[in-house]
């Protein structure tokens, strides 16, 4: 593919150094916030190529309607043809070269608001390439247009045609790819989800597997780009998120519903991880507003 634009190394690359981004370097931790933007807004900037990276909390889906686009993910390269999809699930590393001029959208959903949707269609936990039909590129031109008026209940439309954008795209990955990956990964991932509110340890889950926790631990940079012990922070801090933005319950209660005997515990846990207090959270998700550049 000729692309005049700058190369990207991705040899040697380690995945402990790969930098994770919210949404290309902002620090967002707003669980109802989807972003939209063309892929000329911030890959012109760049020489229109972006350096792999990784979003810990973030799926995204590219869609790009002209230009050659050569894509990085998991230490491989592809061409996406266009019209195209991109599917980047949370934590997956990728990096683009576009052609200069390259015509796209990208739109960015925060995973809390993808849940059902990837619970429904695991293949969308696969970093992929999909060939983009009619019914894909006028769901991205909605939700360009809803992103960019002021209509009642934003925030919902946003959310309800990102569903739709997940479930066209999840549509055209191949059925058995979201069974990819280690069983250790997916076992340990169930665990999580029964035990994370009992406050489990790394120990506790390594036990019930029936490896070390060492082992586990590796297997999780590996795959996951976090040790194990961050991957169940993650689970219970996303609960955290969830509650505190979706319901009315008091900090105390909310606590006590994740398995913290102490609230001023839980209060120095949920602010060393999200930089804010819980109130201070449910504040700022209170008066979010659409997300500008």
């Amino acid at each position: 593919m000729d692309v005049d634009t700058p190369q990207l190394d991705y040899s040697n690359i380690e995945t402990s150094r790969i930098p994770k981004f919210e949404l290309y370097g902002e620090r967002a931790l707003l669980p109802d916030v989807v972003h939209c933007e063309t892929i000329a807004e911030r890959s012109s900037l760049h020489g229109w190529a972006i350096q792999p990276h990784r979003h810990e909390r973030l799926h995204q889906f590219l869609y790009v309607t002209s230009g050659a686009t050569a894509v990085q993910f998991e230490g491989r390269e592809a061409e996406l043809a266009a019209p195209g999809v991109v599917n980047l699930p949370a934590g997956a590393v990728h990096g683009f070269r576009f052609a200069p001029q390259t015509v796209g959208t990208v739109v960015t959903v925060p995973v809390e608001a993808l849940d059902g949707c990837i619970g429904a269609c695991p293949m969308l936990r696969v970093a992929a390439l999909v060939d983009a039909g009619p019914d894909i590129g006028y769901l991205f031109d909605a939700m360009a247009e809803e992103f960019g008026a002021n209509r009642p209940a934003r925030a919902q439309c946003l959310v309800a045609v990102a569903t739709l954008i997940a479930a066209r795209v999840a549509g055209g990955i191949a059925p058995d790819m979201g069974a990819e990956g280690s069983p250790l990964i997916r076992r340990f991932e169930a665990l999580i989800e029964t035990h994370y509110r009992s406050h489990w340890r790394v120990a506790d889950y390594a036990a019930a597997l029936k490896v070390s926790a060492t082992h586990l631990s590796r297997v999780c940079r590996a795959e996951l780009g976090s040790g194990a012990s961050r991957v169940i922070e993650l689970r219970l801090m996303k609960e955290a998120r969830r509650l505190l933005a979706y319901t009315a319950h008091p900090v105390g209660r909310i606590a006590g519903d994740l398995g913290f005997v102490d609230p001023a515990y839980f209060t120095r846990a949920f602010t060393r991880y999200a930089g804010m207090t819980p109130s201070a959270f449910r504040a700022r998700v209170a008066d979010a507003a659409p997300v500008d550049d």
